[in-house]
């Protein structure tokens, strides 16, 4: 999976803001950047009335609105996905994927905190938190960013987040949750599927190849 870093902080602290400027920088220097945005309530995006809209309350489980510029797909699901199964599942070309949210989770987080609008950090810091970016002087134990120092940010970001974890060329997804291929496994499995799938008819130029199989479960 590509790493995952989680931008958390009390409401209206400024996240959205602060992504909103952070995304293009590292877009510039030519990375992939993907975001997820949690919601704790019911699901809500479509619009009623629209097309897609009418489609779901009709009874489809899955709607997609495709255009030549943008794909949004519509899909019911039975509880919240795990970050690994969603990440595993659709951000696979992403260098960096970042959330808002998931303050549960033990993935590592950035905590951006303005005191002119809150009196404290958030409480329970643990060793979870790699930084903060905030208006006013941060922990020691810490790097911690102004709210104005996207460049510090990113670089922070891209040294120790995503040089570190090149996007790997093969994936595996099983039930749901990745499983790590080392350099020997994901080599023979990209050969012989690519080997494969170059024998068939129209396809001697795979850029990307996605399998799925889905079993049925035996008694």
């Amino acid at each position: 999976m590509p790493p995952v870093i989680a931008f958390i902080g009390q409401p209206d602290s400024g996240k959205t803001t602060l992504l909103e400027k952070l995304i293009p920088e590292l877009r510039r220097r030519g990375y992939r950047i993907g975001t997820i945005k949690h919601h704790v309530h019911a699901f809500e995006m479509d619009k009623p009335g629209k097309d897609t809209w009418r489609h779901k309350q009709a009874g489809a489980s899955t709607v997609a609105l495709s255009s030549p510029t943008g794909l949004g797909i519509i899909h019911d699901v039975d509880g919240d996905l795990s970050i690994e199964e969603l990440v595993g599942r659709y951000y696979g070309d992403i260098d960096l994927v970042i959330t808002e949210g998931y303050k549960r989770l033990g993935l590592p987080k950035i905590e951006v905190f303005r005191r002119a609008l809150h009196g404290e950090p958030l409480p329970d810091r643990d060793k979870t938190w790699v930084a903060m970016v905030s208006d006013a002087p941060g922990p020691e134990d810490i790097p911690c960013f102004a709210l104005d120092d996207i460049i510090g940010l990113a670089n922070f970001l891209e040294n120790r987040f995503i040089k570190p974890f090149p996007r790997q060329k093969t994936s595996l997804l099983v039930n749901g949750q990745p499983v790590y291929l080392n350099s020997f496994v994901e080599s023979f499995l990209r050969q012989a599927i690519t080997g494969m799938t170059c024998s068939l008819k129209g396809c001697q130029d795979p850029r990307e190849i996605i399998i799925t199989i889905r079993q049925t479960p035996t008694e």
